[in-house]
């Protein structure tokens, strides 16, 4: 069942003045929100300061009863002192009361200041409930519209239509889905269009369970489904569907903020006799055969293995320049999974070569350069367990050269050629090995720490594959 309540909110607070005349402010608004089994219970906030020294901050609980009634708890704060921001709380008052299904009522209430002074606030909250049927779908989505607003919703652009397990309206900017069994829900942006591609209602993903929602690291959002699966977005993922045993797995080891982070692909389904299927994500990949989690064979080089192949490289291609002495090369910079509708692309990893370039002259100071050179590790195609894969680095950025001066004989010439030589180690993206299908290779990541790890079918092709793997990883060169 769900309840449509509306309500308005009458604030009137006095600033009582010593000397002077009192002052006085008026807040009035008012909205409308929706309670079903999901979210039983909403709260609803507002806040009215007076005369530079008074706040009032007045919070309503709506909460869903059986029968279709609705109670209604307010509790008023009032703080006074030297500003309106103050937290020096010196008044509280509270109410309580059932609205019936079909019935309105007005709750009254004064919060005065107990402790010094006359301040006061009367505030008054007007609740009507409208309890819906769950044998009318329409009704429950236009209630549901009707608490998001037409601002959020856009215009309607469908009638009220019938979907596998439920009801759908479509809007501008979002769907609204409804059954008995989950209540009205909204779908809208990125996860839509996810949730279209997927099929929408027809597909396994199903109705929505849950309105779009902030997830707590506060930066990604996420729909949960009552077919057994979510979609989660980030910004640097993009919309990614996970379901079944692999979210069940991913729950238990903390969702986004476990170990393996969020997920950088929809679940891929590899074969059916045994069923098997796995999701990529930013720090790791889940794999599942018939009912159970099985860990991948692996491959991998640490940050500190792939920076000295770089650091080889690097200095080779200045070998002959006997005016540039390579100092340093270290890693100054790993970045976040990057954004695709489909597949998540890999961490960037940003490089710094440092060093000398000798002005020519004994009493020139030699001028320090610096060059950043940002890298990026892909697998194309990208890899499904099934088909051959290429394994790549190319440059991800513009490369960067820095000299403290240009004191001495051709100094800025030496530079841009220093410059030109590490770029075109990048001229062609840098082939390092193939993977050939029978390995069954899964994922083909960048850490946290700048390393790489191939991740594999946990079959015996797959392990043999990630022992090939692993000593293409410990020669490799670039």
């Amino acid at each position: 069942m769900q309840n449509r309540v509306t309500y308005t909110v009458s604030m009137n607070i006095t600033d009582d003045e010593t000397f002077g005349s009192n002052e006085h402010a008026s807040i009035n608004r008012g909205g409308t929100l929706v309670l079903d089994a999901g979210t039983p219970q909403r709260e609803d906030l507002t806040i009215g300061k007076c005369g530079g020294e008074v706040r009032v901050e007045l919070r309503v609980t709506y909460r869903q009863q059986a029968g279709g009634a609705v109670n209604v708890m307010g509790k008023a704060l009032l703080y006074e002192g030297t500003s309106e921001n103050t937290g020096d709380l010196d008044g509280r008052a509270e109410f309580s009361g059932v609205v019936n299904s079909g019935q309105g009522r007005t709750f009254s209430l004064r919060v005065r200041n107990t402790d010094e002074g006359g301040d006061f606030a009367d505030m008054t909250v007007t609740v009507n409930n409208l309890a819906l049927s769950e044998n009318d779908p329409c009704a429950n989505i236009e209630a549901k519209a009707a608490a998001l607003g037409a601002g959020f919703t856009g215009a309607a652009v469908s009638g009220c239509e019938v979907v596998r397990g439920g009801h759908r309206r479509r809007y501008q900017n979002c769907d609204i889905s409804y059954s008995p069994s989950t209540g009205a829900h909204e779908v809208h942006g990125d996860i839509r269009r996810k949730y279209d591609t997927k099929g929408g209602p027809d597909s396994d993903l199903a109705l929505p369970a849950t309105d779009e929602t902030t997830a707590p690291d506060s930066v990604g959002r996420y729909n949960h489904f009552s077919g057994n699966g979510s979609i989660y977005w980030h910004p640097r993922t993009g919309p990614m569907e996970v379901r079944g045993g692999i979210r069940a797995r991913w729950a238990q080891t903390g969702w986004e903020r476990g170990a393996y982070g969020y997920p950088t692909s929809d679940e891929l389904n590899i074969n059916q006799s045994p069923w098997q299927w796995y999701s990529d994500f930013q720090n790791g990949v889940i794999f599942f055969e018939g009912n159970a989690v099985v860990e991948p064979a692996t491959a991998s080089l640490s940050g500190a293995g792939v920076l000295a192949a770089f650091d080889a490289a690097f200095r080779s291609r200045t070998a002959g320049d006997a005016r540039v002495q390579i100092d340093s090369v270290v890693v100054v910079g790993v970045s976040d999974t990057n954004y695709d509708f489909t597949r998540s692309g890999n961490r960037v990893v940003t490089y710094r070569v440092s060093g000398e370039i000798s002005s020519g002259h004994w009493y020139i100071p030699d001028p320090d350069f610096e060059v950043t050179i940002p890298v990026q590790f892909a697998a194309t195609p990208q890899p499904d367990a099934r088909r051959e894969v290429t394994l790549l680095a190319r440059q991800a950025g513009v490369i960067h050269i820095h000299v403290s001066n240009f004191a001495g004989i051709g100094v800025g010439d030496v530079a841009t050629a220093l410059r030109d030589k590490l770029a075109a180690i990048f001229n062609a993206p840098i082939r390092l090995g193939n993977v050939p299908a029978a390995a069954g290779l899964l994922s083909f990541k960048v850490m946290k720490d700048g390393g790489l790890t191939l991740y594999f079918r946990p079959d015996l092709a797959g392990r043999f594959a990630a022992v090939a793997a692993q000593g293409m990883l410990d020669n490799i060169q670039i």
